[in-house]
């Protein structure tokens, strides 16, 4: 069975694939090591923002350069469910 933080690391696997053009990223893997550079690190901030509605800056994946480390960073940023519905009764 997968857990949460299993599920984001597999979800924030995917975006780093897809933002590298690489398959079987693992999670202690190295953003630059693996090609990675700025045109890229923008993509996968952009993932990030439109998978999990984190706005990250830039400089988080370089601080960040594994999924493993960026996967807390994004867990740590996430809204939790209460705080999003109250967010949305305020909207309203």
């Amino acid at each position: 069975m997968m857990t949460g933080d299993d599920a984001l690391t597999a979800r924030l696997t995917r975006i780093w694939e897809s933002a590298l053009g690489l398959d079987d990223i693992k999670p202690p893997e190295n953003f630059l090591d693996l090609g990675g550079d700025s045109a890229t690190a923008t993509r996968v901030i952009a993932g990030i923002r439109g998978e999990f509605g984190v706005a990250l800056p830039l400089r988080a994946l370089f601080d960040h350069p594994t999924v493993a480390e960026l996967a807390e960073v994004v867990s740590a940023a996430r809204p939790s469910v209460a705080a999003a519905g109250s967010v949305m009764e305020d909207v309203r």
